[in-house]
């Protein structure tokens, strides 16, 4: 069995590995852009589709009461969306995550190192599980309900674009890496013999 088999999610860093490099996705200025970019480009096919496909049916609701309720719902998405972070680093690590409010942002860290694939899971979870369920409701939901369950479907989209870039950037480590999210930045970890950690 090959070394990389082996590789887990762990608390402590094996002593073979050392750090390669630090990425913070608020101070990256391609990353920022990215993740802005992302975000704009969601948001702007969403409103053509629902333009197009004449989607989603109005609301009964008068705006005052569909506005407050939407932007509530919201509210309660990012933080459901930030637990789902830590819900999946939780499993696969038996480890309690950290939460913090950084203004606009809610954030979910950890101190332990995850293999990539651990890492792309605990960044897409809440898009995938929550895209799912949201797309569920489209189709299930009263009409009147239908409105702030599109919006919130693309929040959640457009709202993973961090998530989605955090994803990019993990991918392109090397097999063997190991990676810790806490909440701030993204820490790349790499067996010490390895080139990429010269």
């Amino acid at each position: 069995m090959s070394d990389q088999s082996r590789l887990r999610d762990t608390i402590e860093l094996p002593s073979s590995y050392q750090q390669h490099t630090t990425v913070d996705l608020k101070k990256d200025r391609k990353l920022t852009v990215a993740v802005q970019g992302i975000f704009v480009l969601v948001v702007l096919l969403a409103a053509v589709a629902a333009l197009l496909l004449d989607l989603p049916p109005a609301t009964s609701w008068p705006h005052l009461v569909t506005i407050p309720v939407t932007l509530a719902v919201c509210l309660v998405y990012m933080a459901v969306h930030e637990v789902t972070h830590g819900v999946a680093l939780q499993l696969l690590t038996k480890m309690k995550p950290s939460y913090a409010v950084r203004f606009p942002f809610l954030t979910t860290g950890n101190h332990a190192f995850l293999t990539r694939r651990s890492a792309v899971i605990v960044a897409l979870a809440p898009a995938a599980i929550w895209g799912i369920v949201l797309v569920v409701a489209l189709f299930t939901l009263p009409s009147d309900y239908l409105l702030s369950a599109y919006i919130l479907l693309t929040l959640n989209f457009a709202g993973s674009a961090g998530d989605f870039v955090e994803v990019y950037v993990v991918s392109r480590q090397q097999q063997d890496a190991l990676v810790k999210d806490d909440g701030n930045q993204i820490h790349v970890y790499v067996p010490g013999n390895s080139s990429a950690a010269q």
